[in-house]
């Protein structure tokens, strides 16, 4: 039977796993923060829409992402500076208002992207930024879902990233923002952030403290 010494050290190791398994798109950014864009690996270069790479150089976070309006645009290696991070889009591009509240749908289905969480049915694992292919159909569901294009590309990919993101809770975000840049005063395209919730660290970093307790308290006995 293992020892309870044995037990405090594999159940300290999960939780070092855990958090070097924290998310790798999670970032930390705020209004004021400075912002510039570069393409996503394995990014088509014709196609208009993402993955794109921000890089918050504020905070220091950088992180993929999709644009959220059709007909507003960015520059690659222009600082930009964040105006706010919420819920909504400003402006909302072609189907939406001012402000523009994204979908649980999105939501969901970019929270899953930023966790490795996408699987479809179809097409596999989205891994890291993901391929050419994954990245434009990924970001013509997000047009879609946003009301900013009214047909949906049809292939494979677009069909399983739509199936999966129709499993999403309505009125729930998933820890997933709208970071709006702006150049001067003007408004540029919204892009999707995903911030975790500070309690799941929390109860992480309790869980650590908690073990490392019980391991010192095992040594003394």
């Amino acid at each position: 039977m293992p020892s309870k010494k044995l037990i405090g050290m594999i159940a300290l190791g999960a939780v070092f796993c855990l958090l070097s398994g924290a998310p790798s798109f999670a970032a930390v950014v705020n209004p004021g923060d400075t912002i510039s864009f570069s393409s996503a690996p394995g990014r088509d270069t014709t196609f208009a829409g993402g993955a794109f790479t921000i890089t918050d150089a504020t905070s220091g976070s950088s992180w993929y992402t999709f644009c959220l309006e059709y007909n507003e645009y960015i520059s690659f290696g222009t600082g930009y500076k964040v105006d706010s991070v919420g819920p909504a889009a400003v402006k909302g591009g072609v189907g939406g208002g001012n402000p523009d509240f994204i979908s649980s749908q999105t939501a969901y289905l970019y929270y899953l992207y930023a966790t490795g969480g996408i699987v479809g049915e179809n097409t596999g694992a989205v891994s890291g930024a993901g391929t050419g292919d994954q990245q434009k159909a990924l970001q013509n569901v997000f047009w879609y879902l946003e009301n900013e294009i009214g047909t949906l590309p049809s292939n494979v990919y677009t069909q399983d990233y739509l199936k999966i993101a129709q499993q999403a809770t309505n009125g729930q975000y998933y820890g997933v923002l709208v970071v709006n840049p702006i150049l001067g005063t003007t408004a540029a395209q919204s892009q999707l952030v995903y911030v975790p919730e500070a309690g799941s660290f929390l109860l992480l970093g309790s869980g650590l403290i908690g073990l490392i307790g019980y391991r010192r308290k095992l040594r003394m006995k």
